[in-house]
Order: structure tokens, then C-alpha cells, then sequence
């Protein structure tokens, strides 16, 4: 077994524990008197006694914390690390502030024994920041005291999460080797990596379900300047996930960065400047201009890859993303350092990356940033919640990798028919099958993050539970891999590729790491109990020292109490003061004399012994070896799984695509969904239809509980290319167009719908425009961003786009409004003629369907009878003829008096207008 010693007060040895061990037989034994045994003599020792593998048990550890001063600096002389004398500080301070001038933009944490420690500015941003302490540290004779804040080492993950959510970036300086035993030696320190938002690996920072992407842009300045030339990168540094595209327009760009999210955004300073004249953009960080550079960028390419040539990755190499892709390499070099590695021309980073693929811009389903808030594909367009979105009612993955899949999915839905129906079988074979469906889903519930853990380790930044998670994931891989190959339908994606062609070595690998890690080794690295017994007889000859050392305070305890006559004396244990031994307060009179008074407590005395104190000296020295031997043991391992990190993402990707695919069948087989007929044909009038039974919305139907979801109709495409839908508020209408657009969605990623039957054509790009809001910040009215949003939309829209419009025109006059929805409305049906419905008040624009025959009227039912008015949520054919603004008036709680005299001015309207409008000439359409 693991030796552990008890780190906290409390008896070494059980008190019913009766067994009498003979002083002078353990002096005698041949290891156990000799103070530094070499490490011939402790394989000698380990092949005596050999150990047999056990697993062991980790106790939990008092934290003592080092003296600080509680004199709280109110205002702090030294409160910017440039105000004192370099000189004059003390080394380590001295050192600080050189690492600090290097680094003035990011918070230092400075390690010192068990903490992180902060100085000057830093230290009072870090109190204020994180509500902590503000204590101070002697700083040299002609100093005196500068302020100070610190955090526990092992609890940094927690406090940098604090930091970086505040958008702060930190420079970790760790100890680059272990402290001297004696002496007051400075010890080696150095930055050993940068935290950004954008370049985080730990696990506590980052959401699991989502991926946290560092971006880098550049902007082409000898392009047209009416259409600017630009180039987008963007990394996932804790999956490896590389992409890379190109475009041209600014809007453009600032679209892609909307929908991208991005935790960080990097830039050379000549675009930051350029497009700081462009308002609406996210916040960009600044970089080295050279590290964008083409020469520098082509250079940092190669020695990371380890090409000598770039042509190989698809990008030309005039190309404006050769430097996109370079400077962003090179910002993981500063940030993510490999300081093990003195190749001059080696990988300066210990990140592994992918290589970037191109981005096609036209590849999936286009969806503009409005029309995602307006579907709440992600998140609510009300609060921005994740409950109540699509990917909230739909996602029913196991695993953090199916979570950040299937939001990729849906960011980016599939054009490509194989590739859609490819997904559909899979997903039908699982519906079909609840067995293999359930059996899969058993095997991935308990599945670690391998994306992360393996990137981890390839950045030398795991722990051993990491290995633990990497080693049960791989586990699971031979079982997935018996379900696959029984049925054709997952052989023909190269999804699962990398399981059904599973590499030998992982499970090697994941055999190694279960034979030495123990399976719940602690965080803390580097105090032992991390290696079973067994493994290394190095480190079982010290184990064997160690419990001769442990039987020795056995027996000097009962030695003791025999000879004191204190029958409840104890040998005890605390971090600070070492072992002692403990009687109470009554006793303390009657100690022998060779025992040596350490501390006196309110009802206890603690004494120690001369042979006590040697002995004490042995067992650390021991147990010093014992945690550098593990974890140098530790760091061995670790190495190996970081160097099949790329083989391990491969098999986590296609683990997130079979848990993905898995999640949609249980959702469609629990929600009775169906799935869809995707049409793929040559002929323009049938690749473009949208035909529906009983289609419902994805998400409404599991909010509501107590009522049953209507179910509704469409026929779009075929013979209709705009639906011109009519009915009173809160009747359903927006829900009408939301479900239409998010059924479309589901069926271009693969997905079943919530639907009796369904054939559609697959969509180039999905507008909406719905409700009412202004930009104040730009100066917008609400009229003016809905007609921005409207122009886009006409501006855009193809033949095979879908368009879903609600209430355009209504933010101006009457007659104003209503004119101009009418002609959106022809304008829609006679040149783009994309499939579109136009959710209206204006039910005059019922008469469009009266001379086009590609247009028809839709309307939401109601009941009115008895001054009452019943909303159906029935969509059929034919137009409404009134709108009932003032019943939904009287329904909202509006006074009675208010609705009753609304009545009196719209009849009296009514009378002085015409109720049908004659267009006596048609729009003319410029070709």
C-alpha cells in the first residue's frame, strides 16, 4: 500500500491496537537506522520485502496557513511597482518587479512556498477584486513594508476564474525546482505561462458545454476599401479545434464575431486602429505587429508544425490568413510557453493544436446574428437563458464533448444532402433499436471530457485524476466499438473512424495509467499517494523504510506511556510543530526528565524527546524522496499521454458526434417525432418545397404542462412562394413563424421533428424579422433598425432561402406602413421569390393573393362570441378580416372605460375609409 502519514492532530496508532514491537528489534533491522539509504540498497530492501499493489487511502490534509502581517495598508506608499528603487528591494522582490515590468498589463502571481503572492498595484487590485486581504511584506531596510495579497496555490484555478470573468489576463511565476532543504538559497523562478481569457485549459474556468474560442483578425488594407478583405482564425486551445476563413465587407466580419463569441479577440495594431473607426465591434487586444508580419507568420507555421512547406495546409501562401494563422500561433508561444523545450527551431508552445481548416463561408446554412436571437437558437432573446432555447429542448447529450458538439451543429446547420442523411440513419437505426440505443448511452454517461483531459495533458498541465478520467474514457472505447461494427450505417460516415479503427496503444496507455496511478490519487501533486505499490522498487524500498520508521513511533509510544505511567498519552502529529507527544494537563507533572516541553495548550501539554526529533528528521527526509520519486513517476506517465493527445481527440470527437446522434434519437423516440424527407432534386420547383402535417414547436410544447400544443400545417415552395399570414395578437402567429424556421434547422442538422410527416428542401440561408427594438446607442429609432434589418433581408434573400417576417411597417404611420409591407410583400413574391411567410396585421394585404398565384392567406383562428374573445392557435387557409387589437387590449387588464371608447373612434374610422385598396398598376421588377 501507499504510505501516508496523518497530517493532522490526532493519534498515530489505534488505541485497541495491543501489540508490543521490541524497541531494540526494530534498531536492529538492517534499513531501518541508516539515515540516506542509496538507492542500491533500497532495491535491495523492496526485493526482501516486496509490496504488493493495494489501493490506498488518501487523508485529508490541514492547510497551515504561513504567517503574514494583519496591518491593513489604508494607503499604501508603494502602491505602483515603479515607484521604489529597483536596488533596494530584497531578491525576491527585486525579481517581482523585473518580471512585472516584462509583464505590466497582467496581474503577477508570484509563487512562494504554498502561495501565489501579489505586490505593489497588483496586490491592491487582488484585495479589491477578490475581497481579500491587503497584508504587506518587508520589502528591504530603505523600503520597509509594500503592500501584499496572496491566494492558496492549490485553490488558484478557483481565483483566476474570478479574474479572468473581470477580463483581466494574469502571468503565473512558478518555482522551476524544488525548495533546498537547508539554507535560504533563492529558488529558481519564471513565467511559466499567461492566463487570457481566450487561452484557458483549466477545468474549473471553462463551461463545459461550450467551446471558448481565442480568435485573430486581420484586415487587408490595399483591398477596395467599399469592400474591405479580411481574415478570421479562431482557436480552441482547450480542444485543439482549429478553423480559419476569409470574407470581405466589415458588416460581414462584425456578423462573424457576433456569432463567434469569442473569449478573446487579437489583432495586429493596424487593424485594431482600422477597426476602431467601425462602430459595433467587440473589444480586440492588441498584439506584436511582427508576429503578423507574412515572413514571421509563414516561419511560426512551419516550426510549429514542423513543415517545410505551408502549401501542404490548403492556404495560399499569399494568402491573408498565412498571417492570421501565424501571429495566432505565436500568441499561444508567449502565452502558453514550452520552457522544457531548447530546440532553437522546435514547437515553441506545449498547446496541441490541429491544423486549421479552411471555413467555407458557404457551407452550411447561413443564419444572420438577428435571426439567431430572434429563434432563440442558443439562448432566450428576452435574458439571454439557455432554458428556453432550442438547444435547451433538444440537447440531450451525456457528455461535455456531445454538449459543444451539437451547439456547432446548430450554429452551423448541414447543406450537404449525404452528409444529412448520413445522420437521419443513424438516428433511425437508434429509434428503431431502444437496446443499442440505451447500451450506447450507458457506456457514454459516465465519460470524462476526453477533449480537454487529452489537451491537458499534451500541455503538461493534468492531474492524476486526469490520467484516471483519460484511462476509464479509453476503456469505454472497445465496448462502442462492438456496437458500431455489428451494423453498416456507422461505417458509412467517417465520423466513428478513429473507434472502429481503434489505435492499440490507447489501450495500452489506459492499462499503464490504472497499473500505477491509483484510482483516486489527490490533487496535490507533489505530496505523494499517487503511485500504487509495486511499480518502481526505488519507491517501495522508501515505503518499506518508512513503515519500519512508523513501527518505531508504534512502539515508542507504548514505551513511553509504560515508563511515564500516563496511560492516555499519545503520540501525536501536526504539520507545524512536527510529532510530540500529548498528555493532559494533570499528568504533565509526572513526565520524565529527558522529555522537553514544546507547547502548552488550554487543557494539553505537548513534550518531545531527543530521539523523538532524529527520528522525526528520518522520516521527512523519506518522505521528501517518497513525493519527488512519485511525482517525477507521475510526470513520466503524463508525458506518454501527451504525446497520444491528437489520437485521443480524435477518438473524443467522434465520441461527441455518436453521443449527439444517440441524444436526438432519445428525443425523438420519447417526443414522437418524425423524421423527415429531404428532397434532392435537380428540379427547382421540388428542392425548394416546405410541406409540414402537424408540425409543433420544439420548445413551447415542453414549457406548457398543462395544455396540449396545437399542432399545425404548411405547404410552402411548390406552388406558393409567400404566405401572407393574418390573425390578433397573442393568437400564435410569432410561434407560428419561430416553429417554421426551428423545424428547419432541425431537419438541416440531421435531427427528427416534432411533426406527423414532413418533406422539405434543403435552404441556403434563414432570415426572420421579428419584434420591435432600437439601437439608442447607435442612434436608431425602432422603425429605422427594421427597415436596416428589412433591407438586409431583400438585399440577401435567394430563391432557396427561407424568410419568416412579422409585422413589417408598423413602427410609422398607418398608410405608410401598410404600403410599404404591401410592396415587400410583391417584391418577395414576384423577383426573389424565396419561400416566405409574412406574419401582417394589415389584412388588406389579403388582396395580394387575389392577382399573384404564387401567394396565399393564412390565418390564426379565433372565437368571438359574446363580447369574448378565444385564441385557438389554428393556422388555416384563408385571410382575417379583423384584427381584434382592442379584445387583446381588454384581455391585457387595460381599463374598461380606455376600451370602450377605442371602440366608438374605430368604428367611426371604420366608416370614413375604404376597406378594400385597388393597386392599379403592379410593381415593375428590375432584372
Amino acid at each position: 500500500m501507499a504510505a501516508s502519514h496523518n497530517p493532522i492532530q490526532g493519534s498515530l496508532f489505534a488505541e485497541n491496537d495491543q501489540s508490543v514491537i521490541n524497541e531494540s528489534e526494530q534498531l536492529n533491522t538492517s534499513q531501518a537506522h541508516k539515515e540516506y539509504p542509496s538507492n542500491k540498497q533500497l532495491k535491495e530492501d523492496a526485493s526482501a520485502r516486496p509490496r504488493t499493489k493495494k489501493p490506498s487511502t488518501n487523508e485529508n490534509q490541514t492547510i497551515d496557513l504561513d504567517d503574514f502581517s494583519d496591518t491593513e495598508l489604508v494607503e499604501p506608499k508603494w502602491f505602483h511597482h515603479n515607484l521604489p528603487n529597483i536596488d533596494n528591494l530584497t531578491p525576491a522582490l527585486r525579481h517581482y518587479v523585473e518580471l512585472k515590468i516584462e509583464n505590466p498589463e497582467r496581474v503577477l502571481l508570484y509563487r512562494l512556498g504554498d502561495f501565489f503572492e501579489c505586490f505593489f498595484e497588483d496586490a491592491i487590485t487582488l484585495s479589491q477584486l477578490l475581497e481579500i486581504t491587503l497584508t504587506s511584506k518587508d520589502g528591504g531596510k530603505k523600503i520597509g513594508k509594500v503592500p501584499m495579497a496572496g491566494i492558496p496555490h492549490h485553490a488558484s484555478d478557483r481565483y483566476c476564474t474570478e479574474l479572468i470573468k473581470k477580463g483581466l489576463s494574469i502571468a503565473i511565476c512558478d518555482q522551476l525546482e524544488a525548495a533546498p532543504s537547508k539554507g535560504n538559497k533563492l529558488i529558481k523562478r519564471g513565467i511559466t505561462r499567461l492566463i487570457t481569457p481566450g487561452t484557458i485549459l483549466e477545468e474549473g474556468m471553462l463551461l463545459a458545454k461550450q467551446n471558448n474560442w481565442l480568435a485573430a483578425v486581420l484586415l487587408d488594407f490595399n483591398s477596395d476599401p467599399e469592400c474591405i478583405h479580411w481574415s478570421l482564425a479562431k482557436l480552441d486551445v482547450s480542444t485543439g479545434e482549429f478553423l480559419v476563413q476569409e470574407g470581405k465587407q466589415i458588416n460581414n466580419l462584425r456578423h462573424e464575431l457576433i456569432k463567434l463569441k469569442a473569449a478573446e479577440v487579437i489583432s495586429e495594431k493596424k487593424s485594431i486602429s482600422n477597426l476602431n473607426r467601425h462602430e459595433g465591434f467587440l473589444e480586440i487586444t492588441e498584439f506584436n505587429q511582427t508576429s503578423f508580419s507574412k515572413v514571421e507568420a509563414k516561419k511560426t507555421i512551419e516550426n510549429h508544425y514542423k513543415l517545410n512547406d505551408i502549401n501542404g495546409l490548403g492556404i495560399h501562401q499569399d494568402s491573408l490568413s498565412i498571417r492570421t494563422v501565424g501571429g495566432l500561433i505565436d500568441y499561444l508561444n508567449k502565452t502558453h510557453p514550452n520552457i522544457n523545450d531548447n530546440c532553437k527551431n522546435g514547437i515553441k508552445t506545449n498547446i496541441c493544436i490541429d491544423f486549421p481548416q479552411i471555413k467555407n463561408n458557404h457551407a452550411g446554412l447561413i443564419i444572420d446574428n438577428q435571426t439567431r436571437r430572434n429563434l432563440e437558437i442558443t439562448s432566450t432573446q428576452k435574458n439571454g437563458k439557455f432554458h428556453g432555447s432550442l438547444l435547451w429542448a433538444i440537447d440531450k447529450t451525456l457528455t461535455a464533448m456531445g454538449g459543444r458538439c451539437i451547439r456547432r451543429w446548430l450554429e452551423e446547420p448541414l447543406t450537404d444532402f449525404d452528409s444529412i442523411q448520413h445522420r437521419q440513419k443513424i438516428i433511425g437505426l437508434m429509434v428503431k433499436s431502444s437496446t443499442l440505443r440505451k447500451k450506447i448511452r450507458k457506456i457514454l454517461r459516465p465519460m470524462g471530457d476526453l477533449e480537454r483531459l487529452s489537451g491537458r495533458a499534451g500541455a503538461q498541465q493534468a492531474g492524476a485524476r486526469d490520467l484516471v478520467a483519460i484511462a476509464e474514457g479509453i476503456k469505454r472505447l472497445p465496448i462502442l466499438k462492438k456496437y458500431l461494427i455489428n451494423d453498416p450505417v456507422f461505417e458509412e460516415t467517417k465520423y466513428f473512424e478513429s473507434i472502429i479503427n481503434l489505435d492499440k496503444d490507447l489501450i495500452e496507455l489506459a492499462a499503464k495509467i490504472n497499473n500505477e496511478i491509483i484510482s483516486n490519487p489527490p490533487l496535490i501533486l507533489t505530496e505523494g499517494g499517487l503511485i500504487y505499490d509495486g511499480v518502481d522498487p526505488i519507491l517501495d524500498g522508501l515505503r518499506n523504510q518508512l513503515d519500519d520508521h512508523n513501527s518505531w513511533l508504534k512502539s515508542q509510544e507504548k514505551e513511553e506511556r509504560k515508563n511515564s505511567n500516563i496511560n492516555n498519552l499519545k503520540l501525536q502529529y501536526h504539520r507545524s510543530f512536527g510529532y510530540f507527544l500529548a498528555v493532559s494537563k494533570a499528568k504533565s507533572i509526572n513526565v520524565p526528565d529527558h522529555w522537553i516541553r514544546r507547547q502548552t495548550l488550554t487543557n494539553e501539554e505537548r513534550f518531545i524527546t531527543p530521539d523523538l526529533k532524529e527520528r522525526e528528521g528520518k522520516i521527512f527526509n523519506i518522505r521528501a524522496r517518497i513525493s519527488q520519486l512519485e511525482y517525477e513517476l507521475f510526470c513520466k506517465i503524463r508525458i506518454l499521454v501527451g504525446k497520444k493527445s491528437q489520437i485521443i481527440r480524435k477518438a473524443a470527437k467522434a465520441i461527441a458526434c455518436l453521443d449527439v446522434l444517440a441524444g436526438l434519437a432519445e428525443l425523438a423516440a420519447t417526443n414522437d417525432y418524425s423524421q423527415p424527407t429531404i428532397v434532392d432534386s435537380q428540379d427547382e420547383n421540388e428542392s425548394r418545397i416546405l410541406s409540414i402535417k402537424d408540425g409543433r414547436h420544439p420548445v413551447v410544447e415542453q414549457i406548457l404542462v398543462e395544455k396540449v400544443f396545437v399542432p399545425n400545417n404548411i405547404e410552402l415552395g411548390s406552388e406558393t412562394d409567400l404566405i401572407i399570414l393574418s390573425g390578433p395578437n397573442a393568437s400564435g402567429k410569432s410561434c407560428y413563424l419561430r416553429q417554421v424556421g426551428l423545424l428547419q434547422i432541425m431537419a438541416q442538422i440531421g435531427s427528427w421533428i416534432p411533426a406527423k410527416s414532413c418533406t422539405l428542401g434543403i435552404a441556403d440561408q434563414l432570415f426572420t424579422r421579428v419584434g420591435a427594438v432600437d439601437d439608442l446607442a447607435a442612434g436608431q429609432s425602432t422603425f429605422m433598425v427594421e427597415m436596416i434589418e428589412t433591407a438586409y433581408i431583400l438585399n440577401q434573400a435567394t430563391k432557396k432561402s427561407l424568410v419568416l417576417l412579422d409585422e413589417i411597417g408598423r413602427g410609422t404611420s398607418t398608410f405608410d406602413g401598410l404600403s410599404i409591407a404591401w410592396s415587400v410583400s410583391e417584391f418577395l413574391a414576384k423577383k426573389i421569390k424565396s419561400r416566405s411567410i409574412f406574419a401582417t396585421h394589415y389584412h388588406e394585404l389579403n388582396q395580394i393573393s387575389e392577382y399573384l398565384e404564387n401567394v396565399d392567406n393564412y390565418q390564426v383562428l379565433v372565437e368571438y362570441n359574446n363580447n369574448s374573445l378565444s385564441f385557438l392557435h389554428k393556422v388555416e387557409r384563408g385571410g382575417a378580416n379583423k384584427s381584434y387589437g382592442i379584445e387583446a387590449a381588454r384581455l391585457a387588464g387595460v381599463p374598461k372605460e380606455v376600451v370602450n371608447y377605442a371602440k366608438q373612434i374605430l368604428n367611426n374610422l371604420e366608416k370614413n375609409s375604404s376597406k378594400n385598396i385597388k393597386i392599379t398598376q403592379p410593381m415593375k421588377i428590375c432584372k
